[in-house]
């Protein structure tokens, strides 16, 4: 598939469990070498037309795909019964979609990945960057059917496993599951397939005989009567939180929310969470029941952590560094800053990204601490405008290391180095 299997990148970044991001547009356009194709001289065209398709080989070469897309529409315009000029019509708006999308225009992307449809209906590598700019334009829902119609023309497994994950996010695990285990017929050698299916499998076992209740901007699945009470506090916090955590982000995602209550046990189990962990996001909210008895301060700041951890996840794609996510579900949870925070060694974002992932608890702690406190200080730059164009960027495929300077208009290290006369001080 070519531009397709660049714009599938990776699916998962490590967190406490597997986060599943929106895969970033592709670094390089279609080759137009392999993609277009010119006219014989026997076949007997109109001279136009051969002009017409020469100029719009060289404007695509070039990248220049307005002027391309208008030369070949042009040909076409005159031959209409041409496949040759059809195909080509198509290949322009596909390479033309593909840097529209790079540029992090998903809506435009989307109407140009559409004209290419125009052309070729039932094209894999345009239904496939039709569905990835929905995606990327907050549209999630829309990219399935496409999705679904171009595995079936052609099984890339790229496109399968997000296909499955769009499946998995949306709480249809028997269409993940088919898709996966199709996927492995064909390879079974495919690693993130098979690690996706056991996980999913693992999950239907562990929640075999949930209820299922659903509200204006959640799932919850839980055990059935005996944590109905619990599911209503639940609810009725995750509802009041998406209000006010939404007025602070200024977004209301449409897209429901799954989460998912476990005992206690069961939770350890399925996560491989620490005995301290009271919650988690990697997708979904999974939260043990035990943490969830009566309704509490402690309850609404998890809650409030928690479910800002999905906005954050939809607002940047999934690609959000965890110092980063960590912060601003610390900020969202009021948590306050430590007066006494102090760092000895060097202070970079490398670094603290380092610190959240080590065993050590004190360590990771401080981990926590440092990024709340660098997640503030960020917000006291540029407040939350400049925070949603940070996740934006970073939704878009750029390293934090480059959105970073970008927005706020220092390079990193000097950010770092301020950021460390501050905290080592």
């Amino acid at each position: 598939m070519g531009a397709v299997a660049l714009a599938l990148l990776a699916l998962f970044v490590a967190g406490p469990g597997f986060l599943s991001k929106a895969p970033a547009p592709a670094d390089q356009p279609p080759s137009p070498g392999t993609r277009l194709v010119g006219l014989p001289p026997s076949r007997g065209e109109l001279p136009e037309v051969s002009i017409l398709t020469e100029e719009g080989i060289r404007f695509y070469s070039a990248g220049q795909y307005p002027d391309a897309c208008q030369r070949f529409a042009d040909a076409l315009e005159r031959e209409r019964e041409n496949s040759i000029l059809r195909q080509n019509v198509a290949r322009c708006f596909e390479g033309w979609g593909w840097q529209s999308l790079r540029a992090g225009k998903a809506e435009e992307a989307g109407l140009l990945f559409r004209q290419g449809l125009q052309q070729e209906p039932e094209s894999p590598p345009l239904l496939t960057g039709f569905a990835l700019a929905a995606i990327h334009a907050g549209r999630p829902d829309e990219a399935i059917e496409p999705l679904e119609q171009a595995v079936a023309a052609s099984p890339d497994a790229e496109a399968t496993l997000l296909l499955a994950r769009l499946y998995d996010q949306r709480d249809r695990s028997d269409r993940a599951v088919a898709h996966l285990r199709r996927l492995l017929e064909r390879d079974p050698s495919h690693a993130e397939g098979r690690r996706l299916l056991d996980k999913l499998e693992r999950e239907r076992r562990a929640e075999a005989g949930f209820w299922k209740a659903q509200t204006a901007h959640f799932v919850v699945k839980y055990r059935g009567p005996r944590e109905l009470e619990i599911r209503r506090t639940v609810v009725e916090i995750l509802e009041e939180v998406y209000a006010t955590v939404g007025r602070e982000f200024n977004y209301f995602p449409a897209e429901k929310v799954t989460v998912i209550l476990y005992p206690d046990e069961r939770f350890q189990e399925l996560t491989g969470a620490h005995l301290w962990v009271s919650g988690l996001f990697d997708g979904k909210i999974r939260l043990p029941v035990g943490a969830l008895q009566g309704r509490t301060r402690a309850l609404e700041r998890l809650l409030t952590h928690e479910y800002t951890h999905a906005l954050v996840h939809l607002l940047a794609k999934g690609r959000a560094p965890r110092w980063l996510q960590e912060g601003l579900a610390q900020h969202a949870e009021r948590i306050p800053d430590d007066p006494n925070l102090h760092l000895s060694g060097g202070m970079t974002l490398g670094g603290l990204e380092a610190l959240l992932r080590d065993g050590d608890m004190a360590k990771a702690r401080m981990g926590y601490q440092v990024s709340l406190w660098v997640v503030r200080d960020l917000l006291q730059r540029g407040g939350m405008e400049r925070m949603r164009e940070l996740l934006a960027r970073l939704g878009r495929g750029e390293a934090a290391a480059d959105a970073v300077p970008r927005v706020y208009g220092l390079p990193l290290a000097e950010l770092e180095g301020q950021w460390h006369r501050v905290l080592g001080g």
